[in-house]
């Protein structure tokens, strides 16, 4: 009897690793079928259900994956093992209310395992629900003393709470022993360079934040070629993204892509106010946003994949695309989309809000060419810091950011192909300065409403109080709830020093999005021309000087005042590069 279960057991294992390597390409569909497969052959194997309520997650099929997690849990011989399995794939795809729901679970095992009270706490930070964030780290820490995983979730609940002292006392406790494991020891220091820079101490907060990417650094190796190969798309999209392959597209759309959907993609860097402006827009009525999932890129990157080498253009990838591929995809991203809203989006205007989908513009227009873009802009030296600031996992798309040079880098890389793309889509797109929204929250929302054909409605200028009913999944999920404030514009003026270096290359960008004189100024001082521009200056206001006089003859006591208001002129612009340049 043994020896006939013999091959079955041995099948399941190559089909679980054969399914691992079908998500890592985006092929759903293909894992799905092994783990079925798989079922078929072990029908009680928990970890099989396990991985297919995970794949039906990664699908955007939350119906199916709950049937599988919880047919797991009921026959799983180890409960609490499953039960935080499915709270962690639940995490996976940001369903932090269904992973909130599973950690809640292990509660009700005895004893309770650290894990749980952990993930628990950070659930509930996400959630806004921070005293009870505080509440389970105190039990965590009390059940769980000197465990770095319980001192952790302890701090970023202190931190989060706003209690600064108490939680740099317990970061430190983490940060400074060198026995704790050194994602511990890292994600300690970036909760303690964000305590340290609201307290101010913005010299130790960038040394708290260094060492962390430090010990970061070593996890980032494996990631480097997937991150350069996506750096080589981005310069080839630059280039081969024109104004005439977007009209073919829209044309194709409208014989082969019919109906048309009512959709816009909210994107820019990240850090740069997407969050602020999504909550202004889903707060009118006739909006429904998705905030920050994959569902675009997992139901559609494994077909570009299908057409894409190291020879072939990302583009012609595109290109490739036949509109039956299409048609199928923007059925299966809208049922991915209801799936994660949890309600269906009907007539109501679609808002795909993610940052990191700029880079995925160019899809988003071939798959729907009926589509508006909103780009959400900041002063490009406040989203760098705020992205350096971040405690990100290690990613390929996260890689730059462990290093100022690298963040600087890699947002000239992306915001380039944003002002490639720019004058090819016109009209379909329209930046949103963050500034302005918080200087003037009504005429911009009402330039924005105007943009995606929405009538005005008051609500959106109470879009703290919406907010404060939805998770908000970006990190900006406890700031959000709040009404505008100012206090994050120019925050780059307290790391200037440690910035200063890289920000020529952001010259550019200051330039293009209005970010004042300061780029202009860049630009001369790195051609090497600042002395050429003072005498061209000095010259000018000479001949302007002399002209006047020349024009209007006047005895010599009233020449004084056009020589005084000359001299004014000239030290009032040595001001204000001296201010510029100090800020």
């Amino acid at each position: 009897m043994n020896l006939s279960r013999q091959p079955a057991a041995s099948g399941v294992p190559k089909l679980l690793a054969d399914a691992r390597a079908c998500l890592t390409k985006n092929d759903h569909l293909q894992a799905a079928q092994l783990l079925q497969r798989a079922r078929g052959l072990e029908p009680q194997n928990d970890k099989v259900l396990l991985e297919l309520g995970r794949v039906h997650a990664l699908s955007y099929d939350f119906a199916a994956a709950e049937r599988c997690f919880e047919n797991a849990v009921h026959i799983s011989p180890s409960k609490v093992n499953a039960i935080l399995t499915v709270g962690h794939h639940w995490m996976e795809i940001r369903n932090f209310e269904a992973a909130t729901r599973y950690f809640e679970m292990g509660l009700k095992f005895e004893p309770v395992g650290l894990v749980t009270l952990v993930r628990l706490s950070e659930m509930y930070g996400r959630l806004r629900r921070l005293e009870e964030a505080v509440a389970i780290s105190e039990r965590a820490l009390r059940e769980y003393p000197c465990h770095e995983g319980a001192l952790l979730a302890r701090g970023k609940a202190l931190r989060q709470m706003r209690r600064f002292e108490e939680a740099e006392l317990v970061l430190l406790q983490i940060v400074s022993n060198l026995s704790f494991p050194t994602e511990a020891r890292a994600a300690a220091g970036y909760e303690l360079g964000a305590v340290l820079d609201a307290r101010e101490c913005y010299d130790e907060a960038m040394e708290a934040f260094i060492e962390a990417k430090t010990l970061l650094r070593g996890d980032a190796v494996p990631m480097m070629k997937t991150f350069r190969d996506k750096q080589g798309h981005l310069k080839q999209m630059r280039g081969g993204i024109t104004e005439k392959l977007l009209r073919a597209w829209e044309r194709v759309g409208q014989s082969e892509l019919q109906p048309a959907r009512n959709i816009a993609l909210l994107c820019g860097y990240p850090r740069s106010g997407t969050t602020l402006l999504e909550y202004v827009i889903d707060s009118h009525p006739d909006v429904v946003s998705a905030d920050e999932t994959s569902v675009f890129q997992n139901k559609a990157y494994f077909e570009i994949s299908r057409n894409l080498s190291e020879t072939t253009p990302y583009t012609s990838a595109l290109e490739a695309l036949s509109p039956r591929t299409v048609r199928q995809i923007r059925t299966e991203y809208f049922r991915g989309i209801e799936s994660f809203l949890g309600e269906p989006v009907g007539n109501r205007l679609l808002l795909d809000k993610n940052p990191a989908m700029t880079f995925d513009m160019p899809a988003m227009c071939r798959v729907f060419p009926e589509s508006r873009f909103l780009v959400a802009l900041r002063d490009p030296r406040d989203v760098c810091l705020s992205c350096f600031m971040q405690a990100w996992p290690v990613l390929p798309d996260t890689l730059p950011w462990l290093s100022p040079e690298g963040t600087v880098d890699n947002y000239v890389a992306v915001m380039g192909l944003w002002l490639a793309l720019k004058p090819a889509l016109g009209n379909r797109a329209l930046e949103v300065r963050y500034e302005d929204m918080v200087e003037n929250l009504e005429a911009n929302a009402r330039r924005t409403l105007g943009f995606l054909e929405l009538p005005w409605n008051e609500q959106v200028l109470r879009f703290n109080e919406s907010a404060r009913t939805k998770v908000v999944r970006s990190p900006t999920y406890v700031e959000v709830a709040k009404p505008v404030y100012k206090t994050a514009i120019g925050r780059w003026k307290n790391y200037q020093k440690h910035f200063e270096p890289h920000f020529e290359k952001l010259a550019p960008f200051l330039k293009a999005f209005g970010y004042g004189m300061v780029a202009f100024l860049c630009m001369i001082r790195n051609a090497g021309m600042l002395m050429l521009f003072w005498a061209l200056m000095a010259l000018s206001l000479l001949r302007a000087s002399g002209a006047e006089r020349n024009s209007q003859p006047t005895p010599r006591k009233s020449s004084q005042p056009a020589r005084r208001s000359s001299g004014v002129v000239q030290t009032f612009a040595r001001r204000i590069v001296a201010r510029e340049f100090q800020a």
